[in-house]
This record gives structure tokens, sequence and C-alpha cells, in this order.
């Protein structure tokens, strides 16, 4: 009975708020706004006013407000006030975290071991894994002894372990072990998603995909000074490659459009108003100055997604051709000298460096970097990819361009004034040579030809 009378009451007297009632809650949410705001305003963690940002429109204005509008329109505006008040502060900390944390990140040593610290990671996981084999050993021998019935317990956890990754497929993938501008910038994106307008966010994602870009760019130089070059670009690769897969899920076009002042028409107009003197400070050549001289606006678009695949593609290509020259490096000189005297119409054979013994002592040198290079490259790519498939694309171009600058060199042998004995001096290997000894130094098989090995297995 109380409860009823309690919402008759309530219902009479706020049913129609009176004037005097909405002033009290105008002023009491402004001495809320006036409390609040400066606590905003010195806010620096992002984490802080992100969370802030989700409160006030969801648990505020989206849940309370919308489902009461006319009780709480008074206390609706003054949060909407503070969350506009909120995400100008996030964006001016954000655009300063991106600067400070990204753009100016000075990495220490630790953040440029590589790959030492892939190779730390592996030698833990691997070690983790034997122990869990051998904790599942003594396991299954206990249970053995119990009972037949709990054999088959034991054989359904040996199948159970057996169906998850033993080992994860990169320790490196681990989020701590990502570079740190690259965390940091996926991290903070993320907190900015639901956070701003989506044209803001825009501009935001743009600027800290250029910086992050950079950042791994200058970490992957530094690698390259300090390890080697194909450490500093399987470095760059991996990271742009986890850059790309991680601003997947944002759906949002990060596509922006920038706009900027043409001055060479003023340029151009200044100087041949320069040129006719005589009608200086003529009506007419001013008019024609001010016509022809004005700068143009100019728009372009800049898509933040294409720089990273763009990048992405270059660091490929430069990590492929560098791997091939370690390999082939001495072969494909060769040919670039026997390429110019060939334009040039002279004969090969007078020259010293090619005679048999000289090109000799090169398909040597280019057989030897097989058996020792190759490996040692397919060895980093697991380690820094640790993705048979990716590994699979870069290998790929890598083993074509070997097998394409040996048969270069075997048909300069024959359409040149080698002979048999020349050319066996030589030992340039067939292309079917090529193949068994490209397949004798890879770690790398084709998925394909994996899966199709294992059904004729089957």
């Amino acid at each position: 009975m109380f409860h009823k009378m309690n919402c008759g009451y309530t219902s009479s007297f706020f049913a129609h708020p009176t004037s005097i009632f909405v002033s009290y809650l105008e002023n009491l949410s402004l001495s809320l706004y006036d409390t609040m705001r400066p606590l905003v305003v010195h806010m620096k963690h992002l984490e802080t006013l992100a969370e802030l940002c989700s409160i006030l429109r969801l648990e505020m204005l989206q849940e309370q407000v919308q489902h009461n509008p006319i009780a709480l329109e008074a206390f609706g505006r003054v949060a909407e006030q503070l969350l506009q008040d909120v995400q100008e502060r996030l964006v001016f900390r954000a655009h300063l975290y991106l600067k400070t944390d990204i753009a100016q990140y000075n990495p220490s040593p630790g953040d440029l071991a590589y790959p030492e610290k892939l190779e730390m990671m592996e030698s833990i996981a691997q070690s983790m894994h034997e122990q869990e084999m051998a904790a599942l050993s003594r396991s299954e021998s206990r249970a053995s002894l119990v009972s037949i019935g709990s054999t088959a317990s034991v054989e359904v956890a040996r199948i159970n372990s057996h169906s998850k990754p033993a080992i994860s497929a990169s320790p490196g993938d681990l989020h701590g072990m990502w570079y740190p501008p690259v965390r940091r910038t996926l991290v903070c994106l993320s907190r900015l998603y639901r956070c701003v307008e989506r044209p803001i966010f825009q501009g935001l994602s743009q600027e800290a995909l250029s910086m992050c870009i950079q950042s791994i760019s200058d970490a992957a130089q530094a690698i390259k000074s300090n390890k080697t070059t194909l450490d500093g670009e399987l470095f760059q690769v991996k990271h742009l490659l986890i850059l790309r897969e991680q601003i997947a899920p944002f759906q949002v076009d990060f596509t922006v459009k920038e706009m900027s002042f043409d001055f060479s028409k003023m340029k151009s107009a200044a100087f041949e108003l320069l040129q006719k003197r005589s009608r200086l400070f003529s009506t007419n050549a001013l008019l024609q100055f001010l016509l022809e001289g004005s700068p143009v606006v100019r728009e372009q678009w800049i898509d933040s997604r294409k720089d990273v695949d763009r990048q992405l593609k270059l660091s490929c290509e430069a990590f492929i051709a560098d791997a091939t020259n370690s390999i082939v490096g001495s072969l494909n000189g060769f040919l670039e000298k026997v390429q110019i005297v060939t334009a040039l119409n002279e004969k090969l054979r007078p020259q010293q460096w090619s005679e048999p013994t000289e090109v000799g002592a090169i398909v040597q040198e280019t057989s030897r970097n097989i058996k020792t290079k190759l490996p040692v490259i397919q060895r980093s790519m697991q380690l820094y990819l640790a993705n048979r498939d990716t590994e699979f694309i870069l290998y790929r171009p890598i083993k074509n361009n070997i097998v394409g600058s040996l048969t270069k060199l075997q048909n300069v042998l024959n359409t040149s004034n080698y002979s048999a004995e020349d050319r066996m001096v030589i030992g340039c290997p067939t292309p079917e040579q090529v193949t068994i000894l490209l397949s004798s130094a890879s770690l790398l098989i084709n998925p394909d030809h994996r899966k199709q090995a294992n059904e004729n297995q089957n």
C-alpha cells in the first residue's frame, strides 16, 4: 500500500516538472560540471580518458538520458558537454602520446636484440614443451597401474594434448614481444576507436600509422647496422605484417584528404612580371599577375592501409633481392659483365674474367652458398615469421632467382665459344641438378606438395 501511495505522490509531483524544479536541476548539473571539468582538463592517461568517455556515452547518455529524456534533460546537456570536453582532452593527449612515445621513441638495446630475443623465447617455449611432455608421460605411467578404465582417460588426455599446438607458432608473436611503438600504436587506436567520432579517428589513425611505419623503419636500420641486413628486413616484414593484421578489424576507412597550396604559378608569374619592368606598375600587369599567379589548392587522398601494404611490399622485395644476392651475387655480377660485352658486340672469350677456371670458381662459390647460406636464410624466416605459408611466399622468388641465374649461365656457356672440356671445368649444374641441390638444402616444403604427399601416403 505504501509503495502504491509513494508512486502516486511521485507521479503527481514529477509528472509535470515546474520551472523552479528544472532550474534547480540545471544548477545542480552545472555544479557537477564545474567540479568535473578541472579534473578532466588535468587528466593525462589515455586509458582513464577512454574509460570516462565510455561511461559518459554508454552508461549515462544512452542508458539513462535516452530512456528518460524529459526528467534528465538538464543532466543530459551537461553530460554531453562533459563528453565533448573529455573527447577533446583525449585527442590532445593522443597527439602528444603519438609524438613522444611513437615518433620520438628511443629504443633500448633490448628492443633491438634481434634475433637473440626470438631465439631466447623459442628456447623457453621448447623447454616448457619438454617439461609438459615429461609430466604427461609420468602421469600416463602412474595411470597405467590403476585400472583399464583409467587407461582410457589417459588416452583421451593424450588425444587432447596432441590436438593442441605443443609450441606456439612464434614466441615473438606474443603481444608483449612486439616492438613497443607497434604495440603502443595498436593499443592507442583500440582505445580511440569507440571514443571519438569517425572523422577524428581517421585523422588520428593516419598519423599514428605513419609514425609507426617510420619507427619500424628506423629500428630496422639500426638492426641492419648491429646485426645483418636480412635480420633488419625480416624484423620490418614481421612487424608490418602484425600491423596490417591488427588494423584489419577496424571497420573504418583509413583514407583522409589533405589540402595543400601550390605556389609554383605565383613564382612563375612574379618572375615574368619582373622581366617586364617597363610595365611593372601598370594596371594590366598587376591584374595579370593576380590572375595567373594565384596559388592552386590541391587535394591529396592518403590511405594508411595502402601505406602499410606498400611499405610491406617494398620490404619483402628488398629481402628477396638481398637474400638472392647473398647466394648468387658473384654469378649475377658475371652475367652483368657478359651482358655489357654482348651489347658492345665484343667477344667473350678473350676476357680474362671469362676463363673457364674463373667461371668455375664462381659456380663453386654459388653451390657452396646454396648449401650453407640458404638453410640459414630459411631458418631466419622461420624464426621471424613463424608462418609456413608466408615463409614459402618469400622463399619461392628467391628459389626462382637462383634457378634463373644458373639457367642464364648455362645459356651463356652454350652460345659462347666454350668447348665441352671448358664446360666440364666450369661444372655448371643442369636444371635438374639445380632442383636437387635446392631441395637438399631447403627446409621449406610447398604446403600443396606436402598435402599431396600426405594424401599419397594415406
